[in-house]
C-alpha cells in the first residue's frame, strides 16, 4: 500500500497529519479536566499535559527521522 500512497511519506504531509493526531488527542485527554473541578481538575490537567509533551516528542521525532531518511526514504527523491 505504501507504494501506491507515495505523497503520504514526505515530511510535510507527515507533519499535518502529525498535527492533526495531536489536535485530536488533546480533545481526548482534556475532556476528564473539563468535567472536574477544583483538586482534581488540577490532577486530570498535569496527567494530560504529561501525556501530550510525550506524544508531542514522538511525533517530532518521527517527522524529523523521516525528514533525514533515517525511516522511510522519499520515493519522489529518489
Amino acid at each position: 500500500m505504501l507504494p501506491d500512497l507515495p505523497f503520504l511519506i514526505s515530511p510535510n504531509s507527515l507533519g499535518i497529519i502529525a498535527l492533526l493526531v495531536f489536535i485530536g488527542s488533546t480533545m481526548i485527554f482534556t475532556i476528564p479536566m473539563f468535567a472536574t473541578r477544583g483538586t482534581a481538575q488540577v490532577a486530570w490537567a498535569s496527567v494530560a499535559g504529561v501525556l501530550l509533551l510525550i506524544e508531542a516528542a514522538g511525533l517530532i521525532t518521527l517527522v524529523v527521522l523521516v525528514h533525514n531518511g533515517t525511516i522511510w526514504q522519499n520515493p519522489l527523491s529518489w
